[in-house]
């Protein structure tokens, strides 16, 4: 009686750390999926914006509780640097992007 017991409990034991690292994996996938999504969706909205058409961007891991957000930065056909923040919507995935022209930032 022992043994089958203790056989549950180890075949409880691994199922329940199977099914842990399966929803770390989704919940990965997850994150991933919409980090790439912001990347892609601002893209867009800055080059339509710019011209720009190579951007080097950093999308922040996790965004805030309602944002995904980027940053994205590039230069122009004539060389001028340009930067962009980006945020979208996680429920509309409207994007809306800020910056653009060189001198748009200002250091406070």
């Amino acid at each position: 009686m022992t043994n089958a017991l203790l056989r549950s409990a180890l075949v409880g034991g691994v199922l329940a750390l199977s099914m842990a690292a399966s929803a770390s994996a989704s919940s990965d996938d997850a994150w991933a999926e919409m980090q790439k999504e912001v990347a892609t969706r601002c893209k867009a909205a800055a080059t339509k914006d710019s011209g720009v058409k190579t951007w080097t961007v950093s999308v922040s891991a996790f965004g805030s509780q309602s944002f995904g957000m980027a940053i994205l930065s590039g230069k122009t056909k004539g060389g001028v640097a340009v930067k962009y923040a980006c945020a979208m919507d996680k429920k509309t995935k409207a994007v809306e992007v800020a910056g653009g022209e060189p001198s748009g930032w200002v250091n406070r």
